[in-house]
């Protein structure tokens, strides 16, 4: 039976035949009778449209302490994997290339701030088990691969095996690759080299008063990551230090949360937080959480951490807005050793002490690509200092690092907790803009004005010349039509396929039904905009209301071209939800259509489909 429909705007209800179908204004839709998985998985092979492999850390367990030198102690854990995708994963043995590599790193929580304080090299997969921790219905291999809904343990030992381990600018975790051979590969060194390492002055209790301590498990894998599946590759565990004199060890406090990068454990432990998903084009993603506190007297402290997941661009350069009448004291930077000979610079970013209208810091070595201490994959870095000024909604700016494509941004801009920029005095003075002020600027206008004052000017987080509205003007590079489609390269997602130009919209009048054998009925009518010829079309279902991105399946459909899909599972407690998407032949990470948004206005987002 089904139960009552919600959505977030009106919606009308009607009876055809044995039926109820509702109409929704929006893209989202709720089955409060929940559904559970029809059938189990049938074939391991990826030889179906839309079957992908899908791995992620279901387990993080069984630690190891390998012992001191100096004021490091190394330890490990246990890494156990789990294919949730829909076909198997390749795991073949080094030297070749085609195996997963797995990260661990070690996270303290003390006195609001999340720092990154302990890595490890990386451990190259060799052979894939078929157990069950995630799944009763794991399909089996001869170790070459991971297969469907089958999981896969590593011991602390394996995970920690020096001669195995090879560092982590290696591997390009954009697209999932690395070298043959492995850089670095064998040898031996003392009991922490290549090891997760902890400095005691992050561990010891006596230290460390209140902190709450966090392990992390990574993996990357190259068929994963072409199948854009790789945002759920990190879980984390929080743990507990103990010991005195040099002598420190931990233990596990609590299970494994699954498919959610350490970052976010910040705001799980502290309401004050801000987290904010940031997906390069092209690339792979990083994470913005922000906190403010008022420290009294008129003065607050601003704390950053971004984590960045598996950007191979990286980040050299950060950027927080603030009022030129502001007075910045109390910068500061942070960020994780690299150790065991990788080859990364660890010197300090240098900031600029808050001159003009910015707090900034970038790398001091932007010429060498090799050794730069940009902010690469599996590492996060702090930025903080304190301001006369209150908090408000704005936007930083992180400079990617290594080159662009031809097309892609040079570097991201995210809303998140900024100084206020806006004194409301009914002046638009220095530093206030419609976006950030529009009661003393006015509101912002519906297109870029000018493509050549590093402004976004109609705050759609695209400036001058990177955004579409700047197609074609003068002050930009010259833009023909090299497909002669009507539209300038410019503003063309692929000028050498006439047949797609842009992203499509939102998907409309989505309609949910349920017959007499227990089938739910989804269609819907295409977007307004199709940005191409002919669109696809992809279902997302969830567990969650607030959450496509985790948790989150995308659903199997024999005919993504039809704006029909069914989905023939039986009740569970719960219920589900589901978003309906548009993607064209753009390229990827232009190629996705809206998800509408929620009822405050703000854009949905949710996991990419294979």
């Amino acid at each position: 039976m089904i139960g009552e429909a919600m959505t977030y705007t009106p919606n009308v209800s009607v009876r055809v035949g044995g039926r109820l179908k509702w109409a929704l204004s929006l893209t989202l839709l709720v089955l409060l009778a929940s559904v559970a998985l029809a059938g189990g998985p049938t074939n391991n092979q990826c030889d179906m449209p839309g079957e992908s492999p899908d791995v992620i850390v279901g387990s993080l367990h069984a630690k190891a302490k390998w012992g001191t030198v100096g004021d490091v102690t190394a330890f490990s854990v246990g890494t156990t994997s789990c294919n949730v995708g829909t076909c198997w994963l390749d795991w073949f043995q080094h030297p070749n290339t085609l195996h997963p590599v797995i990260g661990q790193n070690l996270f303290r929580l003390k006195d609001g701030r999340f720092e990154h304080f302990g890595q490890s090299w990386l451990k190259h997969g060799f052979f894939a088990l078929s157990q069950g921790l995630c799944f009763n219905d794991c399909m089996g291999t001869s170790g070459t691969h991971l297969g469907v809904h089958c999981s896969d343990p590593y011991s602390a030992g394996l995970n920690a095996d020096q001669s195995e381990l090879g560092p982590k600018y290696d591997v390009n975790a954009g697209d999932g690759t690395h070298p043959n051979p492995v850089s670095q590969q064998g040898g031996s060194g003392d009991a922490i080299w290549k090891r997760l390492q902890a400095p005691h002055e992050y561990i010891d209790p006596a230290l460390n008063a209140g902190a709450l301590y966090f392990v992390e498990g990574q993996y990357i894998s190259a068929d994963d990551t072409a199948a854009e599946n790789d945002s759920n590759n990190a879980s984390y565990r929080k743990i507990i230090f103990f010991g005195s004199n040099g002598n420190f060890d931990f233990s596990f406090d609590g299970a494994t949360v699954q498919e959610i990068p350490a970052i976010r454990a910040w705001e799980t432990f502290d309401s004050g937080v801000e987290i904010d998903d940031v997906d390069i084009p092209n690339d792979g993603r990083m994470i913005v959480g922000s906190k403010v506190t008022d420290l009294g007297d008129g003065i607050w402290h601003y704390e950053y951490a971004i984590q960045n997941l598996t950007s191979h661009r990286s980040m050299s350069k950060f950027t927080v807005p603030i009022p030129s009448t502001a007075t910045i004291t109390n910068i500061g930077f942070h960020d994780v050793d690299y150790h065991s000979g990788e080859f990364v610079d660890g010197k300090d970013w240098i900031d600029d002490g808050g001159a003009g209208n910015s707090v900034h810091w970038e790398t001091q070595t932007q010429d060498v690509l090799e050794t730069t201490n940009a902010l690469r994959w599996g590492t996060l870095y702090n930025f903080r200092f304190d301001a006369d000024v209150p908090p408000d909604t704005g936007i930083v700016t992180l400079g990617l690092f290594r080159p662009a494509d031809p097309g892609d941004p040079p570097h991201m801009l995210v809303q998140t907790q900024t100084p206020d920029l806006c004194d409301s005095d009914g002046t638009c003075d220095a530093g206030e803009d419609s976006c950030n002020c529009s009661e003393d600027c006015g509101p912002p206008p519906q297109s870029e004005a000018v493509c050549d004052d590093l402004i976004d000017n109609d705050c759609d987080f695209s400036v001058d010349c990177a955004d579409q509205d700047c197609c074609g003007n003068a002050t930009c590079p010259p833009s023909g039509d090299g497909d002669n489609d009507g539209v300038l390269a410019c503003a063309d997602c692929d000028d050498g396929d006439a047949g797609v130009w842009l992203p499509p919209s939102q998907v409309e009048n989505v309609m949910l039904s349920r017959d007499e054998s227990g089938v739910t009925h989804l269609n819907w009518d295409p977007p307004v905009e199709k940005g191409a010829i002919n669109v696809l079309y992809e279902a997302l279902r969830a567990r969650n209301a607030e959450d496509f991105v985790n948790f989150t399946q995308c659903m199997a459909d024999d005919d993504p071209v039809d704006t029909t899909l069914e989905d023939p599972g039986d009740p569970i407690a719960g219920g589900y939800f589901y978003l309906i998407r548009a993607t064209n032949a753009c390229p990827a990470g232009f190629n996705s259509g809206s998800l509408g948004t929620d009822s405050n206005g703000v854009p949905r987002a949710g996991r990419t489909c294979p």
